[in-house]
Formats: C-alpha cells, structure tokens, sequence
C-alpha cells in the first residue's frame, strides 16, 4: 500500500475536519428546527394525539414527526459522515505502510502526566455515561412511541431489537476500526455518528425509527468497549481492575440519571422524542473533546505473572463470552420493561419516571460501596451477590401480587432490582479488559462487548415473545438474574481450583 505523503495527509486531515464541521452544524440546525415547527405531525394535527390547551402549554410544545423531504439537514450530515470515514481510512493508510512482509511498529505515546490522565479518564467517563444513556433511553422512549404510533409491545420491541442489533455491529467494527485509523479518529466517528442519528427524533413514522435507532447504535455501540481499554491503559498495576470498575459503575449510575431525569422533566412538556434529540448537543460536547482522547495505546507497569497467569485462565475468552451474554440478557430484559412495569400499578409517567430517576441516583451514592465490594470480593462474587438479591426480590414481587396492588411498593422494589442489574452491567467489560494483554485489549474488550449486546438483543425479544402478563416478566427477570449469578459462580469455583493447582 503506497504511503500517504506528508502535503497529502495535511489535505485529508483538512477534508476530515471540514465533513465534521459539516456534521455539527447540520445536526444543530436539525436540532433546532425540530423545537420551531408548529403543532403539526406528519398526518394531521397533534390534537389527535395530545389534549388540546392553551398557547404555550405542555400540548403546544409536544414534538413531532416531520417529512423526510422536509429534512435535507439530515442527508447533508449522512454525506459529510461518510466523508470523514473515508478521509479517516486514508489517513490510517500510514500506520500500516512499510515494506513488503515487515511489520510497522505501533507508536507508543509516553505515559501522560498525572493531570493528564485525569483529564482523560474525566473525558472518557463522560462519554461512557452519554453512551450508556443513549442505550437507557429506550425503555423510556417506548411508552410514548406506542401510544403515538398505536402499536402493540411486540411490535414497539423491534426498536430495542433494532437499535441493540447496531450496538453489537458497532461493537466489532468500531473496535478494529479503531487499529486502523487510531482511537481519537474513530472516537470523533462515533460521537459525530450518534449526534447526527438523534435526529430520528423528528422521524415520521415507527420504520423511520427503526431505521434510524440502528445507524444510531452502530456508533453508541463501538464507543464503550473502546473507552473502557482507554481507562484501562490509564491506570497501571494491580488496582486498575476496580479502578475502572469504579469509573464504570459511576458512568452506568449517571447514565441511567441522565435518561431517567430526560424523561421525568422533558418528557411531560416535549414528548417522547425529545430524549432522541438531546442526543445533539451532548455528542457535539464530547466531540469538541476528542484532542484529549489518546490516539494510540499507553504504556503501563504489567501485574505479576502469577496473577496474569491466574486471571487469563480464570477468565477465558469464551467464558467471558457467556458471562457478557447472560449479563445483556438480564439488563436489558429488564431494563427495557422496567419503565413500563413501574407504571402497570396505575402510577404517572411523572411519578413512575421520579422513582427510577431515584434508582440512579441511589446508584451513584453506592459507586464507592461497590467498588469496595468489588476489592474484598472480586467481580464474580459481586455478580454473585447482586444477582441473587435481584433474584428475590423479583421472585417477591411476583409471588405476592404487589405489582399491581401496591404500585409504589412495586416501583421501589423494581429500582432496587434495577440497581443491581445496572451494576453487573458495569462489572463485565472492565474485567475483560483488565484481563487482556496490552496488544489485544482492544480486540477483546469488542469481542466481548458484542456477546453482551447480543444478550441484550435477545433479552427484550424474548421477553416481548414469551410472556404475557407482568408476573411473567418478572418470573423471567428472576430467571435470567440466577443465570447471571450461576456463571459467576461458575467462574469463581474454578478460579479457586486453579489457586489451589497453582499453589501445589
């Protein structure tokens, strides 16, 4: 493959940087113009569909779906997407240019300073917790789209389906695009691709959603195993493992607040499309900080062999595998169903919607308890733990009839429920790529995000196609959390023995 020369590498950059330019400024002009059309959908007035009230009352401001025809916005930044990408691949045509048959040695950047790694590990966070968020989102979006659209939950379910298929696509591409064009090009990638999506929030009709929700997973996806191998490669030594854990479970807690607070103070005045369209400004905020994101791997201080030893062979790579998959069918089984169980008892959107914020925010106060749980007992017997409280208290709810008899006490129980299914959530991928050596943590942390997402593919379908009433839901969701907990178990039964093997 011919090198590309230096003039000719300064020109792409410059087309690189052009197509973003173009992506974030017809993003934000698609934006705006979804909160300045007037009350009007796509086949008739939106008093077919909201109570009619005064001028500038909640009615008025609800947002609506608009003709593809009437959004040249959103080619415009579907075409200048598709240029970065391949401004991108050429630009990575020099990482892998060299004579014939000899390899190009990777560049190494130095381990950054102390302020710096915390700035990165802040940025990195923070665009895990939108990443995670825009996932979240769907049990909340769902709801409204069923009432609008006057579908059915089988049909509603294609959504999740959709939208979690792109995240286990994006979850392989993104993260051998990543070797190919370098961390910080395909961070921009992803963060312009999920900000230029959120504009399936003006999409007319329940396939335009569909649609859209997929392209808008493939970026969303690729973003988490890629940011968790960031953090991974910031922190060296034996602590790394909870201290990415800890990061992880922070930015899964504010996440899950930053959909649930959406849809308790947006969603009542604007509608369920608004949770899609913040998706605008908070991607083009994480773009503008893609100079901070390092664009190669960093060099750290390695364990001790004995514990490198002990953990690759604890942890196999297909055991990771079942216990991502398992783990992406109970949380998004559940999480999926949560916001519309939460509301079978008769609660308000506005109550129902204040009670899982609660849960985030309980989550987020319980980040230091648990990565202190995750140092005494490791991430198994965390799962382990979790998963059987999750358990019970579903197996109770089901049991004793509270779902629909007492609502509050119904919702309280399913937020603690969904407390300990988020947290196993933000357990699997940073112990992945704890495990996996520095050449390979990227492909690793992909291939076994991809297991999760599909998990979580299958855990909204399932649940849609199988069960009927909501005793079913949970009965299942009890299921699949001791499924969780028995590969845990599994796991750490046969670290024990190889302890022990290595001992002798």
């Amino acid at each position: 493959m011919t090198p590309v020369s230096g003039p000719a590498r300064t020109s792409w950059r410059g087309v690189l940087a052009l197509a973003a330019a173009i992506v974030v400024a017809a993003s934000a002009v698609g934006f705006f113009r979804a909160f300045q059309l007037p009350g009007m959908d796509a086949t008739g007035p939106m008093d077919s569909m909201v109570s009619p009230g005064p001028t500038g009352s909640t009615a008025d401001r609800r947002l609506h779906g608009m003709a593809l025809a009437d959004m040249p916005e959103m080619f415009v930044a579907g075409a200048a997407l598709l240029l970065a990408l391949g401004a991108a691949l050429v630009l990575g045509r020099t990482r892998h240019s060299g004579a014939p048959g000899v390899p190009v040695a990777p560049v190494v950047v130095p381990q950054p300073t102390v302020r710096g790694r915390r700035t990165t590990a802040m940025v990195a966070t923070a665009a895990l917790t939108i990443d995670i968020s825009k996932t979240s989102t769907l049990g909340f979006v769902i709801p409204g789209l069923r009432t609008e659209y006057g579908i059915d939950a089988s049909t509603a379910s294609l959504l999740a389906v959709s939208g979690l298929s792109g995240t286990a696509l994006g979850a392989l591409l993104c993260s051998r695009l990543a070797e190919r064009i370098g961390r910080r090009a395909c961070y921009l990638l992803a963060t312009l691709g999920f900000t230029a999506t959120s504009m399936c929030g003006t999409m007319p009709d329940f396939r335009g959603n569909v649609v859209m929700c997929f392209l808008m997973g493939i970026a969303v996806g690729g973003l988490a195993p890629m940011l968790i191998t960031v953090l991974s490669d910031l922190f060296p030594g034996p602590g790394r493992g909870a201290a990415v854990t800890g990061l992880s479970i922070v930015a899964t807690a504010i996440g899950y607040l930053v959909a649930s607070g959406s849809a308790l103070w947006l969603e009542p005045v604007f509608g369920w499309r608004v949770l899609w369209l913040i998706g605008a400004p908070t991607g083009l905020l994480l773009a503008a900080a893609a100079a901070v994101i390092p664009d190669r791997r960093s060099t750290r201080a390695p364990g001790g062999p004995a514990d490198d030893w002990l953990a690759r062979n604890t942890l196999t790579t297909r055991l990771q595998w079942v216990f991502a998959f398992s783990i992406g069918l109970t949380t998004f089984g559940l999480t999926t169903w949560v916001p519309t169980l939460s509301r079978v008892g008769g609660l308000s959107l506005t109550t129902a919607n204040a009670l899982l914020t609660g849960s985030a925010v309980a989550m987020v106060l319980c980040a230091g308890l648990l990565v202190l749980g995750y140092r005494r007992f490791g991430p198994t017997g965390v799962t382990v733990r979790l998963a059987v409280c999750t358990a019970v208290l579903l197996l109770a709810l089901a049991v004793s009839g509270w779902a629909v008899a007492a609502p509050w006490l119904s919702a309280a129980v399913l937020t603690v429920a969904l407390l300990g299914v988020n947290t196993m959530a933000a357990v699997f991928l940073p112990v992945a790529a704890d495990v996996a050596d520095d050449r390979s943590r990227g492909r690793a942390a992909g291939s076994v995000s991809f297991f999760n997402r599909l998990g979580g593919l299958a855990g909204p379908l399932v649940l849609s196609l199988l069960v009927t009433s909501v005793s079913e839901v949970l009965w299942s969701g009890a299921m699949l959390a001791l499924l969780c907990g028995s590969v845990a178990a599994y796991t750490s039964r046969r670290q024990r023995v190889l302890r022990k093997a290595g001992a002798g």
